[in-house]
């Protein structure tokens, strides 16, 4: 089993970025963007699904065509609150405004 144990690339931005190749998974990827307020990711899902996780923080949310609003409903990881989550389809964009 490859090493799980994965350094963030850096403070902000896409500071993980873990591919079922560089992880030897068949499927599952895993990427985690830390934004500040105003900052924006896009990116395409190409032939994979996603789900985007709003772990901390809130972020208006476009994909699949359609504008999901705000979401995050809270501001600590360690709050007791289930974080928001959505699922994006496969051969569609996604965009993220902190």
């Amino acid at each position: 089993m490859p090493n799980l144990l994965v350094k963030p690339k850096g403070t902000h931005g896409k500071v993980h970025d873990t591919t079922p190749q560089s992880a030897g998974w068949g499927y599952v990827g895993f990427a985690l963007h830390r934004l500040n307020a105003g900052d924006r990711v896009s990116e395409p899902t190409l032939d994979r699904e996603a789900i985007l996780v709003i772990v901390e923080g809130h972020a208006h949310i476009q994909a699949a065509g359609q504008d999901w609003g705000v979401m995050g409903n809270r501001m600590d990881v360690f709050e007791r609150t289930p974080p928001h989550c959505l699922y994006i389809p496969n051969g569609t964009d996604w965009t993220a405004t902190a």
